[in-house]
């Protein structure tokens, strides 16, 4: 582990190395050169890097039976980085682009001594026009919904909870090893993708109720498909914008699908072993534009249905950044440990999210804003009596656009039990406040 630490820190520095002979060009949101070198006059070969860093300071009420270090606690407060991302593109010839993308990801009290800086992302992409560009390697290239493949400048304080709900069972932090083709048409832009899920399942198969399966699963194919009515949006990279903060005027109609064929298993009613398919379906809307460019003000918008097919009864519990290391299961509730919550299964998931900016606080040099937010997501699961309702509702001050920001966001989510009847009931509700600081680099 040491050695590994020493060469990430030699990696790092000769980048900070690097970062420092580039010339200066465009700036960035800190009113600084962009950290982008390029080759030639008209700007279309370059290296360039980027990045970004969440730190969380939280309070949690923890779901009944929840254990810290073997110790049993109701709640908890923490530190952790949620997410510490390094990446370098690189563009050698106008059509042809390399991607290197490293991370760390939940380093928490659960986890401090136990995460690494991981290869994150690895492809590359050969563009013959606007039209078409194909691209393989490990990457977030997925379809299904808009934000599917992760975050960038995200309106709460991170993704709803069912953007990535297969994170860690199919996919190695949303990532997979994948080869796509993408392109835009006008107005119109889409994403295809074939992929290779990851088998992370160790359960075996259970009675009327469907889990991943340890056997082998098909491929993961993927898509999705836009229309812009306003404004097109960039399509250079896999991830969709949560707030444009009034730059752009959009409205984006989506639609996108998921399949893996016999990607889990259950036992029927005469224990005989039967293999499911995972067939996921979205639509969403999307809206961003300006109100008042000169105060600063905008409004954004999105709201989103998906129908999700696991097979009978699945239901998957997930806490995000968990704090907790395990659970006494004679206390415990459906959701299990820390902060997990249901966040996806066989049924239907409905979310909405508004927000928007408020006038500048700083008007002579237009920096310092407000951007409240509210998100809810309502999920009616087969394997839930009670629909899973989940609150958000935050601000953010904008010090240096969305490159330097601080958000606070208080959440309230759902506990499950059994009722007498063996139906999966809301008990009891719990809340969780964080304070997350965001930098960015480019």
């Amino acid at each position: 582990m040491k050695t590994t630490s020493f060469k990430t820190a030699i990696a790092l520095f000769s980048l900070l190395g690097l970062m420092g002979k580039l010339e200066a060009q465009k700036k960035n949101d800190f009113n600084n050169p962009g950290l982008t070198h390029y080759f030639n006059e008209d700007h279309s070969r370059y290296i360039s890097f980027s990045g970004y860093a969440e730190l969380w300071a939280r309070y949690t009420q923890l779901n009944p039976g929840s254990l810290v270090n073997n110790e049993a606690k109701s709640d908890l407060s923490d530190l952790s980085l949620r997410r510490v991302r390094v990446k370098m593109t690189y563009k050698p010839t106008e059509k042809l682009m390399f991607v290197l993308q490293g991370g760390t990801t939940n380093v928490n009290v659960n986890a401090k001594g136990s995460n690494y800086f991981d290869l994150l992302d690895a492809y590359a992409e050969y563009a013959f026009n606007d039209k078409i560009a194909l691209g393989a390697g490990r990457s977030t290239w997925r379809g299904l919904s808009r934000f599917t493949t992760g975050p960038l400048n995200t309106l709460l304080y991170d993704l709803p909870a069912y953007a990535t709900s297969n994170a860690g069972t199919t996919d190695y932090t949303v990532r997979e090893l994948s080869a796509y083709i993408k392109g835009q048409l006008g107005r119109f832009d889409y994403r295809l993708v074939v992929a290779d899920p990851y088998t992370m399942a160790t359960s075996d198969p259970k009675l009327n109720v469907a889990s991943f399966s340890k056997n082998s699963p098909g491929k993961d194919f993927s898509g999705y498909f836009r229309y812009a009515f306003l404004d097109k949006e960039n399509i250079s990279t896999p991830f969709n914008a949560g707030t444009y903060v009034g730059k752009k005027n959009v409205l984006s109609l989506g639609a996108g699908f998921d399949y893996i064929h016999n990607a889990l298993w259950h036992l029927d009613s005469g224990k005989n072993t039967v293999n499911d398919d995972m067939k996921s379906f979205a639509v969403d809307l999307f809206y961003d534009a300006p109100l008042n460019k000169e105060k600063g003000t905008s409004i954004s918008a999105y709201g989103m249905a998906m129908h999700n097919d696991y097979g009978p009864n699945y239901i998957r519990y997930v806490g995000t950044n968990n704090p907790a290391t395990s659970v006494d299961v004679t206390q415990a509730s459906l959701n299990g440990a820390g902060n997990a919550m249901p966040v996806i299964g066989t049924g239907n998931t409905y979310y909405v999210q508004l927000g928007g900016t408020l006038p500048y606080l700083d008007k002579e040099k237009k920096n310092l804003q407000l951007q409240p937010a509210v998100g809810m997501q309502l999920s009616d699961l087969k394997g839930l009596h009670d629909n899973a309702v989940i609150y958000d509702a935050g601000i953010s001050l904008l010090m240096n656009g969305m490159s330097s920001r601080i958000t606070f966001d208080a959440q309230n989510r759902p506990v499950y039990t059994n009722d007498p009847s063996n139906n999966a009931v809301v008990s009891d509700r719990k809340w969780q406040f964080v304070l997350k600081y965001r930098i960015d680099f480019n």
